[in-house]
């Protein structure tokens, strides 16, 4: 053994605890129990895969005929999919009128190292929160890319025999997740076939490290405006995670104005931290694309909602923007207190739920000059 316990009435010297990071969560006290997540199946005949997901119902024998509405919630970059459906959970609980009829999804996207999630879909490090394949590996699924798992999750819903009374879904990221969300939020085909259908779609998205920007411009440095980033700087600034230069195979919609105009169309949330201010911040994307678009979370997240208004006011006829954006007060990198404040909560679960005692307030982020 290379170390040994210290005998009763040793004195040893109390080794110091680690540095307090001031900008992650407390720890949550241990369970007595890990929560036990759930398999799913998803895809097309011919290309099935399995997918773990953290659940309030049992989905293989439940009746969810009674279920009006499905809150999804994609985990941060730890993949601690387990604590953000806790997160979830305690939110619905604490509105009674919507436990009951509430169906919350927590995805897991499996990392290539994970133990326990053999023969499953698992991909290599975060390149799930970029939409990228999954591993193609012995014993593994055929590759399937993130944005197509929240396709066929969306799809599996759209089922009026078992989900007869639903009626809206969401779809909620916090970090990495967010940028998954956000990405997706502007790439997908499948959220009109979903309203066609019947289901309203939203999409929530909170601090997010970067953005997926619709033309070559990126906040001035002065900040008056916007123009087109040095590329001796930073020649991939445009390409893909950050800008609209070599889209994925995913992405069939390639032409820059009509993505905005699509997504400017859906419903979406976008959730900034006041307090996720660190320029050093641990997780923080330090590319150069992504400090392109600002120094920290909050200014990249402010610098882009600003953008969306610019773009929307552009050209003859101004495009109606269906997007919402708020500063949460005083919290950082935080997904339960940022899902847990007054709007955080509203984004979830409707415009009449309530938050907790002590919840965080928001502002609303205006277009500047208004």
């Amino acid at each position: 053994m290379t170390a040994m316990l210290t005998p009763l009435g040793a004195h040893a010297q109390t080794p110091l605890p680690d540095p307090y990071n001031y900008d992650e969560a407390e720890p949550s006290p241990k369970r007595a129990a890990p929560l036990r997540w759930q398999t799913v199946e998803l895809g097309k005949p011919g290309h099935r895969y399995k997918m773990p997901v953290y659940a309030n119902r049992d989905l293989a024998k439940d009746d969810l005929r009674t279920i009006k509405q499905v809150l999804i919630v994609v985990h941060g970059v730890k993949r601690d999919a387990d604590h953000y459906y806790e997160t979830a959970a305690a939110l619905v609980a604490g509105n009674a009128g919507r436990a009951r009829d509430t169906l919350i999804l927590a995805p897991r996207f499996p990392g290539s190292i994970d133990s326990g999630f053999g023969g499953m879909a698992a991909w290599r490090k975060a390149s799930w929160e970029d939409g990228e394949d999954s591993i193609q590996a012995a014993g593994r699924p055929a590759p399937v890319s993130s944005f197509q798992v929240l396709d066929d999750l969306l799809r599996s819903l759209d089922d009026r025999k078992r989900l007869a009374s639903l009626a809206g879904i969401v779809l909620a990221g916090h970090s990495a997740g967010a940028q998954l969300v956000h990405r997706y939020a502007v790439l997908n085909n499948i959220d009109g076939l979903l309203r066609r259908d019947g289901l309203a779609l939203r999409y929530v998205i909170a601090n997010p490290s970067s953005y997926l920007y619709l033309t070559n411009e990126r906040p001035r440095a002065d900040g008056k405006g916007y123009a087109p980033y040095e590329r001796g700087i930073c020649p991939t600034y445009n390409q893909y995670k950050y800008g609209t230069d070599k889209l994925p195979a995913y992405a069939r919609e390639t032409d820059d104005s009509r993505l905005f105009v699509r997504y400017a169309a859906r419903d979406v949330i976008y959730l900034l931290g006041g307090a996720d201010n660190n320029p050093e911040h641990r997780l923080l994307d330090k590319a150069c694309g992504a400090e392109a678009q600002g120094a920290t979370r909050l200014a990249r997240g402010t610098g882009y909602v600003q953008y969306e208004h610019v773009l929307a006011a552009r050209g003859a006829k101004p495009v109606v923007l269906r997007h919402a954006s708020f500063e949460v007060g005083g919290v950082g990198h935080d997904s339960k207190r940022m899902f847990g404040s007054i709007c955080g909560v509203r984004a979830l679960l409707g415009d009449g739920a309530q938050a907790s005692e002590g919840a965080a307030a928001c502002d609303i982020i205006k277009p500047r000059g208004k």
